[in-house]
């Protein structure tokens, strides 16, 4: 009889075992029961979705890139702007031995003397267009002969003229450093000179005239971001505006910084639409990237999946039976799933 009990009782033991989950539950697989005994499970539907992910980095509120200017002219500064000045084609940038150095926009600095008619070359086409810009009138060109790239004696006049409304000798000429090329105008940053100072010195930074953002990645992270992908900048009083990548360039390494410290790249970031009137002109804004995005997927909540114990994830569906799925991209307490059975609009449990 005491054998008999004991066989009985091994059996017990192996049922119970055999009965037993053979799942590590990503959620609770105990069911809740009501009062009257019965099961109550959540359940959540399969979805067709897109799903993004992102990357949130700090970044600093400025008007973009500083640019340091300095010059080869020779002689004293005379004249600096403020700080914060915005400068603009014409205007002057700095003053050296009392004569005013005016920004001109283009691509091509003034790099020789330009003193002989027939000259030809992308600084001479700089001035015809800045002065032509200004107002200034030039002659149509002969035959064969294109303004834009020559020296021509209409275009002398006009830098006579241009010469004569800046204040300085209006002989006709323009030497190397008698006028800045950038892109643009600019917004003065930090005026590092002091007058008296030789011009050959750094003489302030400057920037555009745009508020911007810039954000330091490094290099393996930046080889994810391209010219004008969008972005979301959160400002310092919480509030989001969106923007996009303008460039994305390797920055100015300071002098006595150790090379072998991990490449850093810049990335300039535009706004959409210019900030509201009070935002700040400096500090420090978050900037969320997307990372990667996929369209048309399946997916559910990350509370519906179930880990199997042998590995990979299941769905369970509401009379208990489980499907295998294989996983995807995660993204914002979702999961793209997908399996021979998985269908939209498919019901699963889910954790409650």
């Amino acid at each position: 009889m005491g054998s008999r009990r004991t066989v009985f009782a091994a059996l017990a033991v192996i049922a119970v075992a055999s009965a037993t989950w053979y799942l590590w539950p990503a959620r609770s697989a105990a069911p809740a029961l009501q009062a009257t005994g019965a099961e109550t499970r959540s359940t959540t539907t399969v979805t067709k979705t897109t799903l993004t992910t992102s990357d949130t980095v700090g970044g600093t509120l400025g008007y973009g890139r500083l640019r340091t200017l300095k010059t080869t002219k020779p002689g004293l500064v005379t004249w600096l702007p403020q700080p914060g000045a915005v400068v603009s084609q014409g205007e002057r940038l700095y003053s050296v031995d009392d004569k005013p150095i005016t920004l001109m926009y283009g691509g091509t600095p003034l790099y020789r003397k330009l003193d002989s008619i027939g000259m030809i070359g992308g600084d001479v086409t700089v001035v015809a267009d800045n002065l032509k810009a200004m107002g200034y009138r030039l002659d149509a060109p002969k035959s064969g002969v294109k303004k834009e790239t020559a020296l021509t004696s209409s275009l002398v006049d006009a830098i006579k003229r241009y010469q004569k409304t800046i204040g300085v000798e209006p002989n006709g000429v323009l030497d190397v450093g008698d006028a800045v090329v950038l892109d643009g105008p600019v917004r003065v940053g930090a005026v590092q000179a002091q007058l008296g100072d030789s011009a050959s010195a750094p003489l302030m930074t400057v920037s555009g005239t745009a508020k911007a953002v810039t954000v330091e990645l490094d290099a393996a992270a930046a080889t994810r971001v391209k010219t004008g992908d969008a972005v979301t900048i959160t400002l310092a009083d919480g509030t989001t505006t969106p923007g996009k990548v303008s460039a994305v360039t390797a920055p100015e390494q300071a002098a006595g910084t150790d090379s072998s410290t991990p490449a850093k790249m810049s990335v300039l970031i535009g706004f959409d639409e210019p900030p509201a009137n009070g935002t700040a002109d400096s500090g420090r804004v978050q900037v969320t990237f997307t990372a990667q995005t996929k369209a048309d997927v399946l997916a559910v909540p990350v509370g519906a999946l179930l880990a199997v114990k042998q590995g990979g994830y299941a769905l369970q569906l509401p009379e208990g039976r489980l499907l295998p799925v294989a996983t995807g991209l995660f993204a914002k307490g979702m999961v793209e799933v997908s399996g021979p059975d998985v269908t939209e609009g498919l019901k699963v449990v889910v954790a409650s």
